[in-house]
């Protein structure tokens, strides 16, 4: 009889597991984790950490993914996702609700029974019972992660004791519904990445989110998602790895991948032969830029993954500008036009740039500091995008 029960019970949890028929889980959000440093690293004990982050597509249910890449093995003693303002939902993971985060290795939770909508706010809370030094980051300076008294406060609201502009650990959000859905990788840089940027801001001031909610007005299935790092480069490690070193992880190993846009490479030209803390950074050439272009395109091809290029944007008058380096952007926008590598091509440069001097960012269109868009700049890269790329 008691071997009937646990046949009975073990079969029970296998069908509240499996997926419903006919549907299939879609990335809908995501980060691109680097190894923080300094202050950068977020260290808490006996307290929560809460994150919001707006999604791109909706389903019935969602799916937590947490990445320790950098850090040793980590207590968590709780964990809920709401929808922003909504009722916490428990998120376990192989139905325990505390866990160890193992060391250098994702975490992917249970389904949980939490309907979301397409751009959706959801919030994150994770209750870190012991010391915890979190060195696996994302920047999110504009919407800063809040960390709560003492205690596990994960299914209520409270009143922050401090905030941190890193995102700890948070590396995706997968959503059930339907068949699985197209995935478009913004990939880049702080252009892309825009740490700065509210989950409420208005213009909106991400270009990957400009895009996706002008699929998703045009009735397209598509859903993007960004692997942007602030400060990236393509060719060599800065913040956070190279693309060309990232690309496996945050990429090629996620489901339902068809294309990437790409915007990178103005790291790369604008620290070349910089000195900074006594060590000279190495001098890049146009050509090996482009190579670092041929090696991610060849790379996407293999899984049969398209890679839509932008031209580099104008930064004249950036701190890191030179006419060398203006040279060496030049060229490989040059090639980026012409050379047919990539499946298709947006000249941003000629969106942006102030039309009385092509290498300068239009006054308009920017913060200040002659490198990256603002709000509106950001939203008009958006819609400069022609959707039939993605068709």
């Amino acid at each position: 009889m008691r071997i009937r029960s646990i046949t009975a019970v073990a079969a029970l949890l296998l069908v509240a597991a499996a997926p419903v028929a006919g549907t299939s889980w879609t990335r809908a959000w995501t980060a691109s984790m680097w190894q923080g440093s300094g202050d950068q690293v977020v260290t808490v004990e006996n307290a929560t950490i809460r994150s919001a982050v707006r999604i791109g597509a909706g389903g019935e249910r969602v799916r937590l993914r947490l990445a320790n890449d950098y850090g040793p093995a980590l207590a968590l003693g709780g964990a809920t996702m709401r929808v922003a303002g909504g009722k916490a939902v428990r998120v376990t993971f192989g139905g325990e609700g505390s866990v160890q985060i193992p060391a250098g290795a994702p975490l992917v939770s249970d389904p949980v029974a939490l309907p979301v909508k397409a751009f959706d706010v959801v919030e994150v809370s994770l209750f870190l019972p012991g010391q915890a030094r979190l060195e696996t980051v994302h920047e999110t300076g504009g919407q800063p992660t809040q960390i709560s008294p003492p205690g596990d406060h994960s299914a209520e609201d409270f009143a922050p004791v401090s905030q941190s502009k890193m995102r700890p650990l948070i590396a995706g959000i997968d959503v059930l519904g339907g068949k699985q859905r197209p995935v478009i990788v913004a990939y880049g840089d702080s252009i892309t990445d825009v740490g700065s940027c509210p989950n409420d801001a208005v213009p909106i001031c991400r270009w990957s989110e400009v895009l996706g909610r002008r699929l998703a007005k045009a009735g397209m299935p598509h859903v993007v998602v960004n692997q942007a790092i602030s400060g990236n480069r393509v060719l060599t490690p800065g913040a956070g790895p190279s693309a060309l070193g990232r690309i496996d992880r945050d990429i090629l190993a996620m489901p339902g991948v068809t294309h990437i846009v790409l915007l990178e490479g103005v790291n790369d030209i604008g620290s070349s032969g910089v000195e900074r803390n006594g060590v000279i950074r190495p001098v890049i050439t146009a050509a090996q830029l482009i190579q670092g272009y041929r090696q991610l395109v060849q790379r996407a091809h293999e899984r049969g993954i398209k890679v839509i290029a932008m031209t580099i944007l104008p930064f004249e008058g950036a701190g890191y500008h030179s006419p060398e380096r203006e040279a060496i952007r030049v060229e490989a926008n040059r090639w980026i036009r012409s050379s047919g590598a990539f499946d298709a091509m947006i000249d941003m440069e000629k969106v942006v740039a102030d039309p009385a001097n092509p290498k300068r960012l239009a006054a308009a269109l920017q913060t200040g500091d002659n490198l990256h868009p603002n709000g509106a700049g950001e939203t008009k890269m958006g819609e400069a995008i022609d959707l039939r790329m993605f068709r």
